[in-house]
């Protein structure tokens, strides 16, 4: 077990105090909250961190806070936010809408200047409470539900899967020569959000689904399904897919079972968890599982964030998915340099303003902040790509796909530009 530079905080913990700032209401929250930060930077600045760290999807919290303490000791190693340091305090949502809420009003109560996270899984749960409490939020999901968000205080730092899944659509179309798919997705509603993208992109290249069929997660088999997807007269000649690691496992046992583990299976960037590799089994999964992964867009920035990563987790090969939320912590602390403030309401606006083009190219967070000390303007380009965030607060990057060697390493056998993935977005 590690220690965290702050606190843990676990939900079966958090219902009672939780309970108690909800009757007290968000309104006193929210006023408590920008009162405590309206005395500018000194001190220590908190920041919440709002993940899944339990639950079947666990390994996505940990994957974004991998990347979100690499941040952070980027940030306090290279001085600081105008000389304080962020204290991070990790509660974990369990993967849960419900449990998101618990654990948001508990981390209310540390009056943080900002909040990393949470993930697709439970963001619909608390989206709506970052603006009335005035925290700003930065978090990593590629749900399709918040491709036109229009909530102020929230930014995704990732693209969304609308442009991942047009990444699986031409892979497979183009990359392997698949004409005829099938479709399988559990039934929860962030996988079923993909069908639909899915399929519009792969059938604007030409591409057939020949079966579309949802199962339901954590089922001691999936034999009846699996003789479905593989009956019909056109066979498929791969297979797009969203579950869990865990009914993957059953899943994969099934079509292996009844012969059918000889064509592609194409999914997201669950694709590039050694979790969904090992449900497969290694030697299967280097033959036909792909998953997609942003690449490092810019080798100063990739530097940076291997550097920080490898003082904080000791290890140059850092987990799926954590260079956005790294990125996350820049951009927060960048932002709050350029307004000379810690309060919500006044560095939000600076998000962009540090980001976004016009402005002086800078790749690390020592650099930037140099830059703005004399009065440049910045503009920030990030491990996971340039997180130029558009009117819906969301960014765009090409893509890799990659896959698993037998030995367990990852590699890329694919390379997607943005350009390309915008005919089909």
């Amino acid at each position: 077990m590690r220690v965290r530079r702050g606190k843990f905080i676990g939900t079966s913990l958090l219902a009672l105090g939780a309970m108690t700032m909800a009757a007290c209401g968000s309104t006193s929250s929210s006023s408590s909250t920008t009162s405590s930060k309206s005395k500018g930077i000194s001190g220590t600045i908190q920041a919440g961190i709002l993940l899944p760290m339990s639950g079947k999807e666990a390994f996505v919290g940990q994957w974004f806070d991998h990347g979100v303490e690499a941040g952070l000791y980027a940030v306090n190693h290279g001085g600081g936010v105008l000389g304080a340091k962020i204290n991070g305090t990790l509660a974990d949502t369990a993967g849960d809408p419900v449990d998101a809420v618990t654990a948001f009003h508990t981390l209310l109560l540390h009056n943080p200047a900002v909040i990393f996270g949470p993930s697709s899984l439970e963001i619909e749960g608390v989206i709506r409470q970052f603006g009335p409490d005035h925290v700003v939020d930065l978090m990593e999901g590629g749900t399709t539900q918040l491709d036109y968000m229009k909530y102020p205080y929230v930014y995704r730092v990732f693209p969304s899967d609308s442009e991942l899944l047009s990444g699986e659509a031409y892979y497979a179309y183009k990359g392997k020569g698949c004409h005829f798919a099938a479709e399988v997705y559990d039934s929860g509603p962030n996988a079923q959000a993909e069908v639909g993208p899915v399929t519009r992109a792969y059938q604007k290249l030409g591409g057939k689904i020949v079966s579309n069929t949802t199962i339901v997660a954590g089922q001691s088999s999936y034999l009846s399904s699996v003789a479905k997807i593989f009956s019909g007269a056109q066979k498929p000649q791969c297979v797009f897919f969203h579950m869990d690691p865990q009914t993957a496992s059953t899943f994969f046992a099934n079509v292996s079972q009844l012969g059918h583990l000889n064509i592609p299976f194409i999914t997201g960037d669950t694709g590039a968890s050694t979790q969904m590799a090992k449900a497969m089994g290694l030697s299967n999964a280097s033959k036909w599982l792909s998953g997609m992964a942003a690449p490092p867009a810019y080798a100063q920035s990739n530097s940076a964030f291997l550097s920080a990563y490898q003082a904080v987790w000791h290890t140059n090969k850092p987990l799926p998915a954590s260079p956005a939320m790294y990125d996350s912590v820049i951009i927060a602390a960048l932002a709050m340099d350029a307004a000379h403030s810690s309060n919500p309401t006044v560095w939000r606006p600076f998000i962009t303003k540090v980001s976004n083009p016009p402005g002086t190219k800078c790749y690390t967070y020592t650099s930037c902040a140099a830059l703005l000390k004399k009065g440049t303007k910045i503009n920030y380009q990030g491990a996971s790509g340039n997180e130029n965030f558009n009117k819906y607060h969301n960014v765009f990057s090409s893509f890799e796909v990659v896959k698993f060697t037998s030995s367990g390493g990852l590699k890329t056998v694919f390379t997607e530009p943005a350009s390309t993935l915008a005919k089909l977005y």
